[in-house]
């Protein structure tokens, strides 16, 4: 009786530091990952207005360019960890490609001041039921929920390489190596990473 007493204890504690592990993870977060899954997917097609009011569509407006396609939220904390990278990552890259970003489940006038106190200059369309970033994590076969989320997306279309969690500039140079012009290549599977996230709920 006292030996699973025990064994009791030990596997709730277990599960405490799983838990405390996964922070603000979505679903089946309670790890980091990275791997591949075959085939790579293209990206789904949507249309938004940006804060600034321009209508904006992937097919029309971004497909022909690789770009970096960002699923974030005022309300969500690693999004503010990783908003000041993005902002230095744009001015690094945005001769190279597109930069595009989706507030998830969020108010205009909340993304704005978001947008405005980290610096984002890129354009950020709205995704105020979570249906765009569903649709992109079912094409790239992500099986987590969480953001901040980043595609990158090459030319053609194809969703080369995805990352749950706030990117780092290491991390996210090493992923848009993948959609640069130079070396594109759509034989390549799609690979993935995820960490700390705040999960979305349907």
């Amino acid at each position: 009786m006292f030996m699973n007493k025990k064994i009791l204890l030990s596997a709730a504690a277990i599960t405490l530091i799983a838990v405390l592990i996964a922070g603000c993870g979505g679903n089946n977060s309670g790890s980091s990952t990275s791997g591949n899954a075959a085939p790579a997917k293209y990206a789904p097609d949507f249309t938004v207005t940006t804060l600034s009011g321009d209508r904006v569509s992937y097919n029309a407006n971004l497909k022909g360019k690789p770009v970096v396609l960002n699923f974030a939220a005022s309300w969500c904390g690693p999004c503010e960890q990783e908003a000041p990278v993005l902002a230095k990552m744009y001015e690094k890259y945005k001769d190279k490609v597109v930069f595009f970003g989706l507030a998830v489940k969020d108010d205009t006038d909340s993304q704005r001041a978001f947008a405005e106190k980290h610096g984002l200059e890129f354009p950020i369309g709205m995704d105020p039921n979570g249906d765009i970033v569903y649709s992109y994590q079912k094409a790239g076969k992500v099986s987590f929920s969480g953001i901040p989320t980043t595609f990158f997306i090459d030319a053609e279309g194809n969703i080369k390489d995805f990352f749950i969690g706030p990117l780092m500039e290491k991390t996210f140079e090493q992923k848009v190596a993948s959609i640069l012009p130079a070396e594109a290549d759509t034989s390549k599977t799609v690979t993935g990473t995820t960490t700390r996230t705040t999960p979305v709920n349907p």
